[in-house]
């Protein structure tokens, strides 16, 4: 398998893999720094410090009427600086991001990379997020009734980490 990156097309087996899934819900305020997903992480050691890590992850997000929320992944409790738009004035950088127009929507966000860390100390890739007012709900809408309507469903959320030989 080949992947084209930056540095052009990377050929080699895939050598490592990490995943965890995160089926329970978590709720939290708002704030203006990022609070950590809890369950979504995985840790890596490469094995060469040229390999590149592909890491796939979704995120389920919920929140009440009027709430912008934004995703990143994180790296060893930092913001991985490739996986965020460019800097723009002020303006919040980050992975993905959603907004709720009323508390029974929940939106599942992508989280998407490919990465190499050049080094073979153990890296942590790990899920935050954040909201501008209200709860960030994960794995659930704003609305949570115990009935079979679709608002108060349980999704899950997941991280991916592949480590391919450069």
């Amino acid at each position: 398998m080949a992947f084209i990156t930056g540095q052009g097309t990377q050929h080699g087996p895939l050598l490592n893999f990490g995943v965890a899934t995160k089926k329970g819900t978590q709720s939290f305020g708002a704030t203006s720094s990022l609070t950590a997903i809890s369950g979504l992480s995985v840790t890596m050691t490469p094995q060469h410090a040229n390999n590149y890590l592909l890491i796939l992850a979704q995120l389920t997000i919920g929140g009440t009427s009027g709430t912008s929320m934004i995703a990143t992944l994180m790296l060893n409790g930092g913001e991985i600086t490739d996986f965020r738009g460019n800097a723009d004035g002020s303006r919040i950088r980050c992975t993905s991001r959603t907004s709720q127009d009323n508390q029974y929507e929940a939106h599942t966000v992508p989280l998407i990379g490919m990465w190499s860390p050049g080094s073979t100390s153990a890296q942590t890739i790990s899920v935050s997020g954040s909201s501008n007012n209200g709860t960030f709900y994960v794995n659930r809408s704003g609305t949570s009734n115990n009935d079979t309507s679709r608002d108060s469903s349980r999704p899950f959320s997941c991280i991916q980490v592949f480590e391919f030989h450069s």
